[in-house]
């Protein structure tokens, strides 16, 4: 295990170019749109945050299973897999990694209540499926299981990283240095990180690039006085990172699928945390800003691809309950529409199998029609 990132598996052999996330994608995209794939995305971070939550694993467990999702899906197709059961296993697997392990048997019960509520009855009972698929996870992982994630980089650059008296004298002396963040605007960070892992900016930039995008986008939004921050373009209403992660910060008593974590809550004093201001801070970094900017107008666009998500979704079941006698609409509370967003999104994903399948059926057809003298 490295305790360095740039030493690690995570640095040397998961972070791709975009084109190899497209590459990726290219047998998906004969059965489904770039727009219904980044619902997948959406869809499957929802998904193993809800199973994980029932199985009362914490925030990092979900971000190691979510990053074990997206490298498996880099070497293979949603249509011919099923990704309820990778969703399951990695959930498994990232408990394992993360020291925190569950038994097979709670997994596999946990995750057909969260598949059949999505109207995924297919989901397996044998325990042996889910045992057997932890291997083959584990094999297309490459058995790197070490996972580095933007939380502990956020906190390290606030400061945060250890009580006030951590490593005396020199280590106060280095959180004076570091960045100023009251707890509202490192709270709202952390929300946007949570988002971030709804797409695949994990597998292509590393985490202290995507730490400090969600430290911008927390300036942008809760500016501190001693800062003078331009904000990012606006997004659509309803959809940028200030009234989602506001509203789920507010609603966090709801049980939805898109509920962030909150950073762990504090006993005692408050940590001193940095003493510089946001500027300054932010100038001294040896980073590239140009890749900082573009993963906040990424994180800009997830916003409002998930916004696009939940409104087709609530439209969908709008008219479905018009067109069933009732008459009536849905209320639109952030419980339905989570459950319709979800309903869509396993239509979409049967739909692509079903279609993959006929697919393969027709190629086998035609093999077996073509003289063998041919088919060398």
């Amino acid at each position: 295990m490295a305790a360095n990132f740039y030493l690690s598996s995570h640095a040397n052999y998961h972070l791709h170019p975009r084109s190899a996330l497209v590459s990726a994608r290219q047998e998906d995209l004969k059965h489904a749109t770039e727009q219904e794939l980044g619902w997948i995305e959406i869809w499957s971070g929802s998904v193993i945050q809800k199973l994980c939550k029932r199985l009362g694993l914490r925030q990092q467990v979900i971000a190691t299973a979510i990053v074990f999702f997206r490298r498996f899906y880099l070497r293979n197709s949603y249509c011919e897999t099923d990704c309820a059961l990778v969703a399951a296993a990695c959930c498994y697997v990232a408990a394992k990694a993360e020291e925190t392990p569950v038994h097979v048997k709670s997994a596999v019960a946990e995750a057909r209540v969260v598949f059949n509520d999505m109207g995924l009855s297919s989901f397996p009972t044998d325990n042996t499926k889910l045992a057997e698929m932890e291997f083959y996870l584990i094999e297309e992982l490459d058995f790197h299981l070490v996972i580095f994630h933007p939380y502990r980089s956020l906190v390290q650059l606030c400061g945060r990283d250890g009580g006030p008296t951590a490593g005396g004298e020199v280590g106060k002396a280095t959180r004076s240095a570091m960045l100023e963040m009251d707890d509202t605007a490192l709270q709202m960070a952390w929300f946007v990180i949570n988002d971030t892992f709804r797409s695949s900016l994990c597998l292509i930039h590393p985490p202290h690039l995507i730490a400090i995008a969600a430290i911008y986008l927390a300036f942008s939004l809760h500016p501190p006085p001693s800062a003078n921050i331009t904000a990012p373009p606006p997004a659509t209403t309803g959809s940028g990172p200030s009234s989602r992660t506001r509203r789920q910060s507010i609603d966090s008593g709801v049980p939805s699928s898109s509920t962030p974590a909150a950073p762990p809550a504090r006993t005692g004093p408050p940590p001193p945390g940095g003493q510089t201001d946001p500027i300054t801070f932010l100038s001294t970094l040896n980073v590239d800003y140009t890749l900082v900017l573009e993963i906040v107008q990424e994180v800009i666009s997830l916003y409002e691809l998930w916004n696009a998500l939940e409104s087709s979704a609530a439209g969908t079941a709008a008219g479905a309950s018009a067109s069933s006698g009732g008459g009536k609409a849905r209320a639109g509370t952030a419980k339905t529409t989570t459950v319709g967003a979800d309903e869509k999104v396993v239509g979409i994903l049967q739909r692509m199998r079903v279609e993959r399948q006929k697919e393969q059926q027709s190629e086998k057809e035609r093999g077996k029609g073509t003289p063998s003298w041919k088919k060398g």
